[in-house]
This record gives C-alpha cells, sequence and structure tokens, in this order.
C-alpha cells in the first residue's frame, strides 16, 4: 500500500500535468456564475480552499450542516457552522467561523446526547500569484487562521482547544477552457496547530485537500465536484478518531448570489478501535454586494 506521506506530492503531480495539458481559460470564461465559500468560510469547494478571493466590497453569509454516521463506536455528531466571509483590497479575504455541536451517542454510553459549541476561527487569505489569463499556471494563495476556545475546558468528543491553535497554508488552483466548458483543479495543505504552549495538551498535525470542479458549461448553475482530504499527525483524538482520509462527492446550484451544495462524504479512519463511517454535507450561502 502507498504510504501516505507521499500522497500530498502525488496530488501535486497530478494536477500540475492537468494544468499543462488543458488550454488556460480566458479573462471572459475565468468568470464562473459564482464562486461560493466552503464550509471553513474560505472560497473553495465544501473542504479544499481555492486561491481565488472575494471581490472586494463582498459580504457573503453560509450556514452550513455536517452530519456523521459511526457504527463503531456508535454516535451520531451533527455540526452546524456559521460563517461570515468578505472581500477586502487586492485578492484578499477574511472570514469568521463558529459551530455548534449535536453529539448523540449509543445506548452503551451515560451521557445519551451532548450539546457543544465548537472553536472560534478567523482566516485571512491572500492570493499573492493569481492565474494569469493567459498562462496555465495555477494561482497561489496564503491561508492564516486563528482559533479561540469559546467554553473554558477542552472537549474530548471534539476538536476544541484549551488556550489558543493555529492553521498554516497554501491553496493552489486554476480554472482551465476544455472546448465550451471550464474545469475546475483546487489544492491546499495547511499545518495545524493547538494548545503549542502547553505539553499536555499540544498536537501538531497535517491537512490535505483536493477538489475537481468538473466541465460546466459557462452559464450553467449545476455544477459537480469531487474532493479527496487528508488528516495526517493527529495525536489527540476525538470522535472524528484522530487521522483519515475521506472521499466527497457533490452537487452545487449557484446563482449570481445564491449557492447550495450537498455532498456525501466516505471517511477511512485509521484507529483500530473506530470504523469506518458517512457523512452527509449541506450548504447555503447568499453574498451581499
Amino acid at each position: 500500500m502507498m504510504n501516505k506521506r507521499f500522497l500530498p506530492a502525488l496530488l501535486f503531480c497530478t494536477i500540475s500535468s492537468l494544468c499543462l495539458l488543458l488550454e488556460p481559460a480566458v479573462a471572459e470564461e475565468l468568470s464562473l456564475v459564482n464562486r461560493p465559500v466552503n464550509t471553513s468560510g474560505l472560497t473553495g469547494l465544501l473542504f479544499t480552499t481555492a486561491p481565488f478571493t472575494a471581490s472586494p466590497g463582498t459580504l457573503e453569509i453560509s450556514a452550513s450542516i455536517l452530519s456523521e454516521n459511526s457504527t463503531r463506536p456508535d454516535y451520531t455528531n451533527t455540526e452546524f457552522p456559521f460563517t461570515m466571509t468578505a472581500g477586502f483590497g487586492t485578492n484578499k479575504e477574511i472570514a469568521i467561523r463558529t459551530s455548534y455541536f449535536h453529539i448523540k451517542e449509543g445506548p452503551s454510553t451515560s451521557t445519551g446526547i451532548d450539546r457543544k459549541t465548537g472553536n472560534l476561527e478567523l482566516s485571512y487569505k491572500w492570493n499573492f500569484l493569481p492565474q494569469a489569463e493567459d498562462s496555465s499556471i495555477p494561482g497561489v494563495a496564503l491561508m492564516i487562521t486563528g482559533l479561540a476556545p469559546t467554553e473554558k475546558d477542552p472537549d474530548s468528543k471534539i476538536s476544541t482547544i484549551s488556550h489558543w491553535g493555529m492553521r498554516l497554508g497554501l491553496a493552489a488552483g486554476t480554472e482551465l477552457a476544455w472546448k465550451e466548458h471550464i474545469l475546475g483543479i483546487y489544492a491546499d495543505a495547511q499545518l495545524a496547530g493547538q494548545d503549542l504552549t502547553e505539553k499536555r495538551l499540544r498536537d501538531l498535525y497535517e491537512l490535505y485537500n483536493a477538489g475537481l470542479l468538473f466541465p460546466v458549461s459557462k452559464y450553467d448553475n449545476l455544477q459537480m465536484f469531487v474532493e479527496y482530504s487528508l488528516t495526517h499527525g493527529k495525536t489527540k483524538t476525538s470522535l472524528d478518531g484522530g487521522d483519515y482520509s475521506a472521499l466527497t462527492y457533490g452537487l452545487r446550484l449557484v446563482s449570481e448570489r445564491f449557492n447550495f451544495t450537498i455532498g456525501t462524504q466516505f471517511l477511512h479512519k485509521t484507529a483500530e478501535e473506530y470504523d469506518n463511517s458517512g457523512r452527509i454535507v449541506g450548504l447555503m450561502s447568499m453574498k451581499f454586494m
């Protein structure tokens, strides 16, 4: 079996090869109907972050649902994220994210149902290398996220922090012309950490995402996409089981201001005491200009 450490390099090589094989899209073709935010609040698919940013003066508000069902251990974990994203300056955007959890565990537990609040996140993205109109070279963006706790004590069931957390990474991607259609290719890599100043709570791990937005007509409002996600090196486990890989399929209905996205995610968990699980993901957002 292929070592998971080589997967990010393989994904990068595959994306680069596709970029060289296809024609770059001209400026008019790059103007997709809408580039909505993902579940983290940054412009992208559902989990993958694209290098593109919201237009200056644009405010986008979104509400999501991520519902995971597991048989071993027996639980249903439903997260409700809320984000607010604003575009400003030249190729920059900022996003605020908060979330609420509803956890229902099986009959073997004593708690039954728990209701939790997630971390408060503030993210910044700068597309410092935009894709040129006449080039197939992907655009690249820098991402920085700071996390603050919303409750005093960290929760072992969800990925909450005690003092502070951070994510730092890069997003790359391109949108290419294929006949009269457009193919979107995106990927991101992030280093995530939490409570790094306290040994007992410290955790430092890697996050990788890659996604394809399948060829869609320039004026079509229905889009299809597929994503691959990988979490590697996580030592603090919660209901998500620590390290995992995931494959997501989704459909997106967009207009100039409105976005509705729904997807199905299949999670492969590496911890022996965790079975694979499935997740339903939905996102709805509205832009205000």
